[in-house]
């Protein structure tokens, strides 16, 4: 029955959308698409000033909801007919996710599609690599519905990236190109801003003053708590602080002791930002903090657990072994001794976000106009 339910949907859309083009002229416009969000995101804020700046005739409209929380709805339903009015003249879409219209229907010749993805690496598997995994989509689902179909550029972190997305995305790996995000180029504009949020966050933290900080950004568990009390109580030293930010869905795990701060008064980015190291696991945390030259440690107890869960494109124990940890107070001593080297920040950078050169965003958008043709 299910099934019956996303054919009738499939073909009631294409047969819909097939009036829509006959009856819609193409204009100068560019549509963005997003299931991650109910505003646009900074990346798409970002393209559409840059669009702006090299195509000032080109229109932009922007059809964001957060998927999750009108999932298939008559709300949502809604929203997707107004996309699909807006694709059926538009010139270019960029999108940020899997959006039902770009994949299902079939488009004019003249529009181009531009995926961007939430996140510029892929360390966790997801799409076409999860299919009938607990976190995944029915196979028969997935391919109903032509997951992933009908992008015709996808921006990713790095050239190592791209086999992942070509993967998760059933997309051909020409398509996949190493360019960066347009939030990467904000970000290696930020760290000027270092010195004055060390400052702000001395200010809500007074015990952290003369110390250096360590920054632990873990990706969420659905279902259980990450074993963290012998890594937090490694950090009790006169040199470092560890800054505990959990994953906003994180219902599990728990701070307890007082080696760790729990901030909730800085965003990820401001935390990375200040921070002297920090510490991930399978999260795009590690790629921004990467970009910024920070050391970063990964911290993986469990990655037999979460690879058969979740599926995993990245084991940093292999990929970066000098500085991935399993044992709690190995992993609290190679932070508080500075463990890094310069060799191995550089790799994490070349792995995780390589292509990003402060140029992304330029670089996309003349990609999408065709104007390097």
């Amino acid at each position: 029955m299910k099934k019956l339910i996303f054919i009738l949907l499939k073909y009631g859309m294409r047969f819909i959308y097939f009036f829509m083009k006959l009856f819609t002229p193409v204009g100068d416009k560019a549509v963005f698409l997003s299931r991650q969000s109910d505003k646009p995101s900074e990346n798409f804020l970002l393209l559409r000033d840059e669009l702006q700046r090299v195509s000032p005739s080109t229109k932009c409209e922007f059809y964001c909801r957060l998927g999750l929380k009108s999932e298939m709805g008559l709300s949502y339903a809604l929203l997707m007919l107004r996309q699909m009015k807006a694709l059926a003249g538009a010139r270019l879409c960029f999108t940020e996710s899997y959006c039902i219209p770009i994949s299902v229907l079939r488009h004019k010749k003249q529009l181009r599609v531009v995926q961007i993805w939430h996140s510029m690496v892929a360390v966790k598997k997801f799409g076409w690599q999860t299919v009938d995994m607990p976190e995944g989509t029915a196979s028969d689902i997935a391919g109903i519905m032509d997951m992933h179909k009908g992008y015709d550029l996808v921006a990713v972190g790095s050239e190592y990236m791209r086999q992942f997305f070509a993967e998760a995305m059933n997309t051909p790996i020409e398509k996949i190109l190493p360019l960066g995000t347009p939030v990467a180029d904000r970000l290696l504009d930020s760290a000027g801003q270092y010195n004055e949020l060390r400052e702000r966050f001395y200010d809500e933290y007074p015990q952290a003053r003369g110390k250096k900080i360590a920054v632990w950004l873990p990706t969420m568990r659905r279902d259980y708590p990450i074993d963290c009390d012998d890594m937090i109580n490694g950090f009790d030293c006169e040199r470092y602080v560890l800054v505990a930010k959990l994953h906003p869905l994180d219902r599990h795990t728990v701070i307890s002791g007082k080696n760790a701060i729990t901030d909730k008064k800085f965003t990820t980015e401001q935390a990375i930002i200040l921070s002297d190291a920090v510490i991930s696991d399978y999260s795009g945390a590690a790629a921004e903090a990467a970009l910024l030259d920070k050391p970063v440690y990964f911290f993986i107890p469990d990655t037999e657990r979460y690879s058969a869960e979740c599926g995993i494109n990245v084991n940093p124990a292999e990929v970066f072994p000098n500085v991935s940890f399993s044992a709690p107070e190995a992993l609290a001593d190679a932070v508080i001794s500075e463990k890094a080297s310069d060799a191995d920040i550089a790799l994490v950078k070349k792995m995780l976000c390589g292509g990003c050169d402060g140029h992304s965003t330029e670089k996309i958008v003349r990609l999408a106009l065709k104007l390097n043709d």
